[in-house]
């Protein structure tokens, strides 16, 4: 989808939000914040009321983020979260976006161009703590939306911060893989499980090409299911994450199934190009494709004449 179009509709729909709903604050944990916000959110960085908190076991990267404005984080500890609290090593690598608390997967990167960027070149010991555990130490603003990408940790994070996740958070996205590039490290499978498990649904994946064209990273945005929205300022937050990840379609389904007067439904769905009551898909059609009580076997026939 053309990225000036998303980067449009969001500047819209941000507009609106200080328009009708001035009072609504936007809350990111960014977990594995070097290099600062990531792109996808740079237009949120204009947004009075979004503020960003990162995570980031470098100390020196953490000191370069506290002191740039331009990074688009309020403020960034110094810790990694994990599942709970306590001292690990973490895997310095060769390229420093690829160090994990995991030890990479040698053998297998090895069939793989981007292998040398996984050279361990050094280890150290970091302070781990669990989401929840932060929130609960530090009493800081929970969040609405969580970005993970910590090198094959992110399944811990999601563990050691289900009240979280039950609670508060709306929208996550993340890195995750469906192979082993970090050794024990958990899969795409087991987040999705967890997270539709918690009540979240698979909106948004992106493969990572890196790999030869192979698919296997990706990045991937969960968001609550609709029924779990429990306000307005959920409800547009859900939307919101929804435009960041190009889904349109669903945040019109949120809007709709809402409580939201009927003029604010219609503002932003205008700004979503899509209609408040969408047309039911009726065929008319004597195609035997289409015709549901045609056989497989037929079909099948059909297929490979």
């Amino acid at each position: 989808m053309n990225s000036s179009l998303i980067q449009d509709k969001i500047g819209n729909f941000l507009s609106f939000l200080k328009r009708e709903y001035v009072n609504t604050s936007i809350v990111m944990y960014d977990v594995g914040a070097r290099y600062g916000i990531h792109y996808l959110y740079t237009e949120l960085v204009k947004h009075p009321n979004f503020s960003v908190i990162g995570f980031e076991p470098d100390e020196e990267e953490v000191s370069k983020l506290n002191e740039n404005n331009m990074s688009g984080i309020r403020q960034t500890f110094p810790l990694a979260l994990a599942e709970s609290e306590g001292v690990r090593t973490i895997y310095i690598t060769k390229h420093p976006g690829c160090c994990s608390l995991y030890l990479p997967n040698t053998k297998f990167l090895s069939n793989y161009l981007i292998s040398d960027l996984f050279e361990i070149v050094d280890t150290t010991s970091v302070k781990t703590i669990s989401l929840d555990q932060f929130i609960a130490k530090f009493e800081v603003s929970k969040p609405h939306y969580l970005k993970l990408d910590i090198q094959g940790a992110e399944y811990e994070v999601l563990k050691g911060g289900q009240s979280a996740l039950k609670n508060n958070v709306i929208g996550i996205f993340l890195e995750t893989y469906l192979q082993e590039i970090y050794i024990d490290s958990p899969l795409f499978f087991d987040i999705h499980k967890l997270l539709t498990s918690l009540g979240f649904k698979l909106i948004s994946c992106q493969y990572n090409p890196s790999f030869g064209g192979e698919i296997i990273e990706l990045d991937v945005a969960f968001l609550r299911d609709i029924n779990f929205l429990n306000n307005e300022e959920d409800i547009l937050k859900g939307v919101l994450f929804c435009l960041i990840h190009s889904n349109f379609e669903f945040a019109a389904n949120i809007v709709r199934g809402s409580d939201i007067d009927e003029a604010n439904k219609m503002a932003i769905l205008e700004i979503l190009d899509l209609p408040l009551h969408p047309q039911r898909m009726l065929v008319n059609s004597e195609d035997l494709y289409i015709n549901s009580k045609i056989e497989l076997r037929k079909i099948q026939e059909d297929w490979w004449k």
